[in-house]
């Protein structure tokens, strides 16, 4: 079935009311070296770029970060660099996507944070929505890559510029955001704070586990703890009282016969929303498991096993999942995750994929951190990893007939419902591809492809794919003077 049927579109808000739109031609975007001064929301039916009337907005600016990040960690030499794929990317190409990441992180920082508090529009004073909040702590991940841009001599600017940054959202959302166990999310919705504030959380605790692993000894390792408490304005010890406190909050909210918390918006969650509260269930059971008492290894057990259950029940083989995606709203019945929407939100999914596996996630353990996934239910990475190799098939199937992702597809059939290109869902499918195209057995790195194998055509068909949008966002989506 074709999937360039339009459809009903799900979303009815005039598009002309939302944004200003701005024609780009391909001459005026030539210097693609000239300095970013915003982030659009995405393009129009006639590939126009789209800019929001209030300005640049956050929680289009800090996936874009995020997919920089990812974009230019593969570029090298192993990966997208490779002499069976590209070599020319990891030199010059490589280093200007960094170079373009420190000069759009200047910009979101003068022209959206105060003082760790982020504004929803560079135009407004509007508070971000909760999920910008989890967004902008994955600048962890470039900072703690820096390694990967030493050749190209970006070492030091990669290490040092995004600090004050991370030190600040880091203090707002530890010392600001939380109480008594509960993050309070500025628009009031308990759900959000759970399943946000956790993942927002997880970049702390991150911090203070690379600090004290194995692994962090050439780089975070240096840092004293005294100092490192003093960048991110709490102690280690007051971070495990956080988790402690989150930690007893979660217990009164689950739902055991569900299989799910239960907070204002019951047992049905957005699936972005299941996304960040998995990541941030790392926060809780690492913090706990490592730093806590016995009593903490006990609740750090119990998130553990929690986090994998849920995981469990939307990648199921027999769940919600199809072919073309997963549902944008699960509802939890039984242990079991149904579809609570008729259509798949390709941002949403592309970010589960992406929050599932990105960073300090779940599937992530290495000597020095907890290990509980792997101790108490080893069975999950594999069952992860055959449902992200679904998507991802799914997706070279589905979602990319006319080259691009398009904002939403229909869940009953797969049809394309809403064919816009938007910013998030082009990011957040660079997230996800980049961190999770090796999870399972259906892709690899070039240097597994044998000539003509079918792993090398769909290995290479998805990096295609990858670097596409990569550059969609590099080339158009980046605003420039």
């Amino acid at each position: 079935m074709s999937n360039t049927h339009q459809g009903k579109k799900i979303m009815t808000t005039s598009v002309k009311a939302l944004a200003t739109v701005v024609a780009f031609t391909l001459a005026g975007m030539a210097n693609a070296q000239a300095t970013p001064v915003g982030v659009a929301q995405g393009l129009d039916a006639d590939e126009r770029v789209l800019v929001h009337a209030k300005g640049m907005a956050a929680e289009d600016a800090f996936m874009v970060l995020g997919a920089l990040t990812v974009k230019g960690r593969l570029m090298r030499d192993s990966e997208l660099g490779h002499e069976g794929y590209r070599p020319d990317l990891s030199e010059d190409p490589m280093q200007s996507v960094g170079q373009t990441w420190l000069e759009l992180l200047d910009t979101v920082h003068g022209r959206l944070v105060d003082d760790g508090r982020i504004r929803a529009h560079a135009g407004g004073d509007d508070e971000a929505a909760p999920e910008v909040y989890a967004d902008a702590a994955y600048l962890y991940h470039m900072h703690h890559s820096a390694g990967r841009f030493e050749h190209l001599g970006l070492y030091d600017e990669l290490t040092h510029t995004p600090s004050p940054l991370i030190s600040i959202l880091t203090s707002h959302v530890v010392n600001e955001r939380h109480a008594d166990g509960v993050m309070h999310a500025a628009n009031g919705s308990e759900a959000d704070g759970f399943a946000y504030g956790l993942d927002a959380l997880h970049a702390a605790t991150y911090a203070w586990v690379r600090q004290d692993k194995p692994g962090g000894a050439e780089d975070m390792g240096k840092m004293e703890r005294a100092a490192l408490e003093g960048w991110l304005g709490h102690s280690r010890e007051d971070l495990v009282e956080v988790a402690r406190a989150m930690a007893e909050a979660a217990e009164a909210a689950w739902d055991a016969e569900a299989g799910i918390y239960q907070l204002d918006q019951g047992a049905e969650w957005s699936l972005d929303q299941i996304g960040a509260m998995l990541r941030g269930h790392k926060a809780l059971y690492e913090m706990l498991y490592l730093y806590g008492d016995s009593a903490d290894a006990e609740r750090a057990a119990t998130l553990a096993d929690r986090a994998a259950a849920i995981a469990g029940a939307v990648m199921a083989g027999h769940g919600p999942m199809r072919d073309w995606g997963l549902p944008a709203r699960l509802k939890f019945e039984d242990g079991n995750a149904r579809a609570a929407a008729d259509y798949v939100d390709t941002a949403a999914q592309w970010r589960f994929v992406h929050q599932l596996t990105g960073g300090f996630s779940l599937l992530r353990e290495r000597e020095g951190t907890a290990g509980l996934i792997g101790e108490r239910t080893p069975e999950l990475e594999g069952q992860v990893g055959r449902a992200i190799d679904r998507l991802l098939l799914g997706a070279l199937d589905y979602q990319l007939e006319d080259g691009t992702i398009p904002a939403a597809l229909s869940y009953a059939d797969g049809r394309v419902i809403d064919p816009r290109v938007t910013t998030r869902s082009v990011a957040a499918f660079v997230q996800a591809v980049g961190n999770g195209y090796r999870i399972g057995e259906a892709f690899d790195r070039p240097g597994a492809w044998e000539e003509g194998s079918p792993l090398a055509e769909r290995s290479r068909a998805l990096y295609d794919a990858f670097l596409g949008h990569g550059e969609l966002l590099t080339e158009r989506l980046i605003l420039r003077e």
